[in-house]
């Protein structure tokens, strides 16, 4: 199939992200967005050929297939969603109506509910009912305005199950692709409640995790690192074991209560650190210090009706920040990018060029994308996308839009 160029001309802004890159992601003003007013965009069905205002359109291209934006509206990069639990199977409604009414999510749990909930359905289910519903999900973000997604396994807590899920990633890629699925392993999400938690483990550094690499069914490893699930001795254990196998790493970390995982992250140079609702002053100053991106999840505070993540503290210290939805059926059920954008505004305090960072060009650091994603410059990856309003304000201050 020819790839043929094509322009899009008098949009009302493209908003390049050009400051933001020169600027590392860090340090924002609303400037850095690098709006260019009256703006077009040449580009084939890869690459953006060219960028600039619609006057400055070389001869060459005034020729191109063109679509005329009449000012009415915005163009962005693709959005990315960094952190997401997309393939799982069941739901936890009933569990959410309880705890609602006012049952704890430790009284649940004893009965056998909360994420063993949702092992036991995807355990059970097979790789195309997974793929039935992971697909549907994605087809949602999509219409969000995400065009890059990042799907973690964790929710089979055993081998056989935790290659399924990342299957499952596998056969969206070639369902979608219109979209970029960047996969991750986070064996490590739970300890089983069917096994020693040493036998566990012992199962993902000596069989899981070198079937993943070497088969690659992940580009990352994620372990949550937390008082209840591993500790982080055993995070750093097997996080340096995927490294060696040529993974990536990322680390939820310090949510539930601060471990100084978020100082592990920068530590191993892991690309994300995510959660973050404990996170101490030290871990504050690694990350400001580091390349390690901050990814922030404004979606799961609300649902768990926790403080959010100190998002000015660490901004304003230098670090390098990202927010995403962590979709998942326990404590984020939502697909809704600038919902959280909307919350990164309100409740986070970011600015306009922060949260559009957040979701372009930090998100694309914090999956190791940010030499071709998260930004409408020549060279990038031609997966934008054209906004029904005409300015990209619009698309977080229309709540739940």
């Amino acid at each position: 199939m020819a790839n043929i160029k094509q322009a899009f001309v008098h949009a009302s802004y493209v908003y390049t992200c050009e400051g933001i890159l020169q600027k590392d992601g860090r340090r924002l003003i609303p400037e850095d967005a690098s709006a260019i007013e009256d703006g077009a965009v040449v580009f084939d069905s890869k690459k953006i050929i060219w960028v600039g205002k619609t006057a400055d359109l070389p001869a060459k291209y005034k020729k191109l297939k063109t679509t005329n934006l009449r000012n009415k509206k915005a163009v962005i990069p693709g959005l990315i969603d960094s952190h997401t639990h997309l393939v799982f199977a069941g739901s936890r409604a009933h569990e959410f109506a309880r705890r609602c009414a006012g049952a704890t999510y430790q009284e649940i749990a004893e009965e056998g509910g909360g994420i063993l909930t949702t092992v036991k359905a995807t355990r059970d289910a097979t790789i195309e009912q997974l793929f039935e519903s992971a697909l549907k999900r994605a087809l949602i973000a999509y219409r969000f305005g995400v065009r890059t997604i990042e799907c973690k396994s964790g929710y089979g807590l055993d081998h056989d199950t935790e290659i399924k899920c990342l299957t499952v990633v596998q056969h969206l890629r070639k369902a979608l692709p219109q979209m970029t699925f960047v996969s991750t392993y986070l064996g490590a999400h739970a300890i089983p409640h069917d096994q020693k938690r040493s036998h566990y483990i012992d199962e993902m550094l000596h069989k899981t995790l070198p079937l993943v690499a070497s088969k690659k069914l992940a580009e990352f490893c994620d372990v949550f690192i937390d008082e209840g699930y591993y500790n982080v001795d055993e995070g750093e254990r097997i996080l340096r074991t995927a490294k060696k196998l040529g993974l990536k790493i990322k680390i939820h970390a310090d949510e539930l209560m601060n471990t100084e995982s978020a100082k592990l992250a920068c530590k191993l140079h892991a690309h994300s650190a995510d959660h973050l609702l404990k996170i101490s002053e030290n871990g504050i100053k690694a990350l400001a210090k580091s390349n390690t991106v901050a990814t922030l999840l404004p979606g799961t505070a609300f649902y768990l009706k926790e403080k959010n993540a100190p998002a000015r503290k660490i901004l304003d210290a230098g670090g390098k920040v990202a927010v995403a939805t962590d979709f998942n059926p326990g404590s984020s059920y939502t697909l809704n990018l600038p919902l959280m954008m909307n919350m990164s505004a309100l409740y986070l305090q970011m600015n306009s060029a922060e949260i559009l960072a957040s979701v372009t060009t930090n998100a694309a650091a914090a999956l190791g994308l940010e030499a071709k994603k998260g930004a409408i410059m020549p060279g990038f990856d031609s997966d934008f996308v054209v906004l029904p309003y005409d300015r990209f304000e619009e698309m977080y201050y229309r709540m739940g839009w």
